[in-house]
C-alpha cells in the first residue's frame, strides 16, 4: 500500500519519520521513540516502529542482563580484531576490565592463538597467581551491515581438563600395572566382546591385543577341564549371566590360539557402573605350571624314596592296606633284605652304599608286572606286593629276583663285591584276612627266618614263625646285650666333626661298637634290639662311665689343661629317667673336666617329646660348662617352633638333606631354611654325612659352619686317636 503525498500533505513528516530512523540506527538507542499524529499514515508508521522498537529494547535488556549473569564468558570482536565488548563471566575467567579493554586487539587476551570462526579451540593461561588455567573457546560469525563480527563463548574448562588428565595417569597406570602383573587379565563389555588382554594373556592365551579386540571371550578363552578334557563353560559368560563373581578352586587347561595348552586357576566378576548396572566382566587368570610341577615334585618325594625311587614306605602302606581291606583276592607280600650290604657300606663308604642300592632297585623292577608295587622300605631293605598272585608265582617271582642278585657283582673302586639276598613271603587269602600290622610282622619274620637258615634264601610264612623269631633272632640280642655289658665288649670310637667355614674348632663324636670274637659290630644292627628292650639306659651309662673315665686319665696327665672337645649321644629313654639324669649331672661335676669339653648330643624327636625336661637339664649341664646339639634336625621339621626354648650350641641337620645337596634344589632349600633359623638363634649348624667333594663345597658356599662324615674323616678307636689307651670302669 503506498502513500498519495500529494493528497495528504503529508511528504514533510515522512522525511521526518525516515530521518528519526536514520539516526536512531546510527545511535543504536532503541530506549528514543518518534512522536507523530497517530491519525496520519505516518504516525501509524511511526507508532508501529515505537512498538518495535520497544520490543527490541527488552529483549536486548533481557539479553543483557542473561549475559550479566552467565558464569561463562562472552565477547565480540570485529574482522579487524578489535575487541567490542565482554561479559562480567569473561572479566572473571580472563581477570580484565572490559571497559579497559574494548577498542584493543582481540590479541590481548589470547596472545598465542589464532581464533578462527565455527572452531573450538582450548586455550592454556596463567593467572597472575601464576596458577594454569584452561579455556574452551567457540567462535562463531555474523554479518552487522558491511562490517564482520565475531564472537565467542568462553568456558573455564580447568577441573575437567586435570579430571581427565588425572584420569588418563591412573589409566596409565592401570596399564602399565596390568602389563607387569604375573596374572593374566581379560576384560569384555556386556555383550561378551573383549576390550583388553594384558601382556601375560596375551602370552597364555596366543592372542595378540589387536587380534583379540571385539572378539567373543569363548573365542580367545576357550578352557578345558583338567580330568576329562571337556570343554567347559566360560567364566566370563557365566558372570554376564548370573551378574555375580564366580571362584574357581579347581585347576583346568587354557588353550592356546596354537594348540598349546596350559594349566591355569582363574575367577572372574562383573564390571559394574556406580549405579550397580553390569557394563561387562573381567576374567583374572595365573599360570600354575610351576607350582603343579612342584606340587607333583613334592607328592612323588613324598611317596617316592629319594635314593632308588622306588616308592617308600608312607606309600607302600597305603597300598597294602588298600588289598588288606578288601581282601576278595589272593595277593603276596614280599619282604627282602640284602645280605653283605654292610661289607662294602663299612668298605667304601655310604657313597659306594648308595649306587649299589640304586642298581639292585632297577634289577627288582625287571621282575615284576607294571601291576605290582616295589618299593624301598629303608636301609637296606625292600619289598614287593603282588597283587592277584598265588603263592606259587610269588615263589617264582623272588626266586628269580634272588638268582639275579646272587649272580650280580657289585664293581665300585677297584673292589668287587657279591651281595645275596634273603626274602619273606606273606600270602594274603580272604581265607585269612590280616591287618597292616600283622602283615608286616608276618613279612619281617619271614625275612629274618630266611637269614637265620643261611641268608640268600627265600621262606614263606608259617603260624608258628613268629615264635621261631623271638628263640632265634630278639632273644639272642637280649642275651648278646647283656653279655656285652657284663664283659664290657662294647668299643668307643670317634669320628670327627670339622670346620668348614670361619675358625671355630671343631671336636670328635663318640660312637659305639660292640665286639665280639674280634669283629666288630656297627650300632645299627644292635641298638634296634636295645631300643625295643630298654637296653639304652644301661649302654648309656657305659658310655658315659667310660668316656668320662678316659677324659680325665687324659687331663690329668695334661701339661696344658687341653683335652679336646667331645660329643657324647644320649638316648630318648635315658633323658625320660630323673634317676639317669641326676646321675649325669654329678659325673660330669665330679670329672671337674675344662668347660668347653662336652657336648651332649640329643635328637630331634626326643627333644620335642621331653621339652621340658630337655630344658631343665640343658640348663643344669651347660651350667657346668657343658654344650648341646640337636641331631637328626630336619626330618619332622616341627621343631623350628621349639628351637626358642632349648638353648643348644649345634644343629645337626640329617643326612638325608645333605647326601644329594649339590644337584637337588629341594634339599639345598631346605638346609639354606634350616641354616638361617639356626643363623637367627645364634645356633651352629652341622652337616652330617658328608661323602664327596662337591656336597662340602655347596655346604661351604651356603656358610654351614661343621661337617661330618666319611669325607672329612671315618670313626676310630679313640685309642688311635689319642694315642694312649682307655681304662675300662668297673660297674
Amino acid at each position: 500500500m503506498g502513500l498519495n503525498l500529494a493528497e495528504h500533505g503529508a511528504k514533510n513528516e515522512l522525511h521526518q519519520l525516515l530521518e528519526h530512523m536514520r539516526q536512531h540506527e546510527r545511535q543504536g538507542d532503541m530506549h528514543q521513540r518518534i512522536d507523530a499524529d497517530p491519525f496520519t499514515e505516518v504516525g501509524e508508521i511511526a507508532a508501529g516502529y515505537n512498538r518495535v522498537s520497544a520490543a527490541l529494547e527488552r529483549a536486548v535488556g533481557h539479553t543483557q542482563v542473561m549475559l550479566r549473569k552467565l558464569r561463562d564468558g562472552v565477547i565480540t570482536w570485529q574482522s579487524d580484531g578489535t575487541l567490542t565488548g565482554l561479559n562480567p563471566g569473561a572479566e572473571a575467567l580472563f581477570g580484565v576490565n572490559a571497559q579497559q579493554l574494548v577498542g584493543q586487539p582481540v590479541s590481548k587476551l589470547f596472545p598465542n592463538n589464532t581464533l578462527h570462526p565455527g572452531a573450538r579451540h582450548e586455550v592454556k593461561l596463567r593467572t597472575k597467581e601464576q596458577q594454569v588455567r584452561y579455556l574452551e573457546i567457540q567462535v562463531s560469525e555474523g554479518a552487522i551491515g558491511s562490517a564482520s563480527e565475531c564472537s565467542g563463548m568462553v568456558r573455564d574448562i580447568t577441573e575437567r581438563k586435570q579430571l581427565q588428565e588425572q584420569l588418563n595417569r591412573e589409566r596409565d597406570l592401570a596399564r602399565i600395572t596390568l602389563a607387569s602383573i604375573g596374572d593374566g587379565v581379560i576384560t569384555c563389555d556386556v555383550s561378551g566382546n573383549i576390550t583388553f588382554m594384558n601382556t601375560e594373556a596375551q602370552r597364555l592365551t596366543g592372542w595378540t591385543l589387536e587380534d583379540a579386540i571385539n572378539q567373543p571371550i569363548q573365542i580367545v578363552y576357550q578352557l578345558y577341564d583338567d580330568v576329562n578334557e571337556q570343554l567347559i563353560n566360560n567364566p566370563a559368560r557365566q558372570v554376564l549371566t548370573q551378574h555375580e563373581a564366580v571362584q574357581y578352586s579347581e585347576h583346568c587347561q587354557l588353550l592356546h590360539r596354537y594348540s598349546k595348552r596350559h594349566p591355569i586357576q582363574h575367577s572372574a566378576a562383573p564390571i559394574r557402573s556406580r549405579r550397580g548396572i553390569t557394563l561387562g566382566a573381567v576374567v583374572v587368570f595365573q599360570d600354575v605350571s610351576l607350582t603343579q610341577k612342584l606340587s607333583e615334585q613334592l607328592n612323588y618325594q613324598a611317596t617316592h624314596d629319594n635314593l632308588t625311587g622306588l616308592v617308600n614306605r608312607r606309600a607302600f602302606e597305603t597300598v597294602l592296606t588298600k588289598l588288606l581291606e578288601h581282601p576278595e583276592h589272593s595277593h603276596v607280600l614280599c619282604y627282602l633284605d640284602l645280605d653283605q650290604f654292610k661289607i662294602v657300606n663299612d668298605t667304601c663308604g655310604h657313597l659306594a652304599g648308595d649306587e649299589l642300592l640304586r642298581q639292585v632297585a632297577v634289577k627288582l623292577k625287571t621282575h615284576v608286572r607294571n601291576s605290582d608295587t616295589v618299593a624301598r622300605l629303608g636301609g637296606d631293605e625292600f619289598a614287593l606286593i603282588l597283587p592277584d598272585c598265588p603263592l606259587d608265582k610269588a615263589a617264582h617271582i623272588c626266586e628269580a629276583v634272588r638268582t639275579d642278585i646272587e649272580c650280580y657283582r657289585f664293581v665300585w673302586q677297584n673292589h668287587t663285591f657279591g651281595i645275596g639276598v634273603s626274602i619273606g613271603l606273606v600270602p594274603i587269602t580272604p581265607a585269612h584276612p590280616m591287618h597292616l600290622s600283622d602283615a608286616l610282622h608276618a613279612a619281617d619274620a619271614a625275612c629274618h627266618i630266611a637269614k637265620e637258615a643261611g641268608r640268600n634264601r627265600i621262606h614263606s610264612h608259617q603260624p608258628s614263625d613268629r615264635h621261631l623269631l623271638e628263640r632265634h633272632g630278639e632273644l639272642q640280642w637280649i642275651q648278646r646285650l647283656q653279655n656285652a655289658l657284663d664283659n664290657d665288649t662294647f668299643r668307643l670310637f670317634a669320628q670327627p666333626v670339622s670346620a668348614v667355614c670361619g675358625t671355630k674348632p671343631g671336636y670328635q663324636e663318640i660312637l659305639l661298637r660292640l665286639e665280639e670274637n674280634g669283629i666288630l659290630i656297627s650300632p645299627g644292627s644292635f641298638l634296634p634290639a636295645a631300643e625295643r628292650y630298654h637296653f639304652m639306659t644301661r649302654i648309656d651309662r657305659w658310655v658315659i662311665r667310660n668316656t668320662l673315665a678316659w677324659l680325665t686319665d687324659r687331663h690329668r696327665g695334661s701339661d696344658d689343661n687341653e683335652i679336646g672337645y667331645w660329643g657324647i649321644n644320649l638316648s630318648g629313654e635315658s633323658l625320660s629317667d630323673s634317676a639317669f639324669c641326676h646321675e649325669l649331672i654329678q659325673q660330669v661335676r665330679k670329672a671337674g673336666l675344662p668347660a668347653g669339653s662336652l657336648c651332649f648330643e640329643i635328637t630331634e624327636s626326643t627333644a620335642i617329646a621331653q621339652l621340658s625336661k630337655v630344658s631343665e637339664l640343658i640348663q643344669s649341664l651347660k651350667a657346668l660348662g657343658c654344650k648341646f646339639a640337636l641331631d637328626d634336625f630336619g626330618t619332622g621339621l616341627s621343631s623350628f617352633s621349639y628351637l626358642k626354648q632349648l638353648p643348644v650350641n649345634y644343629i645337626k641337620i640329617d643326612g638325608s638333606f645333605i647326601r644329594n645337596i649339590h644337584h637337588d634344589p629341594i634339599d639345598k632349600a631346605m638346609v639354606q631354611a634350616i641354616h638361617a633359623v639356626g643363623k637367627a638363634l645364634e645356633i651352629d649348624t652341622i652337616a652330617e654325612h658328608v661323602e664327596t667333594q662337591e656336597t662340602l663345597d655347596t655346604l661351604r658356599s651356603l656358610g654351614i659352619e661343621y661337617a661330618q662324615g666319611y669325607l672329612l674323616g671315618r670313626p676310630e678307636a679313640i685309642t688311635e686317636t689319642t694315642d694312649n689307651s682307655i681304662r675300662v670302669m668297673p660297674r
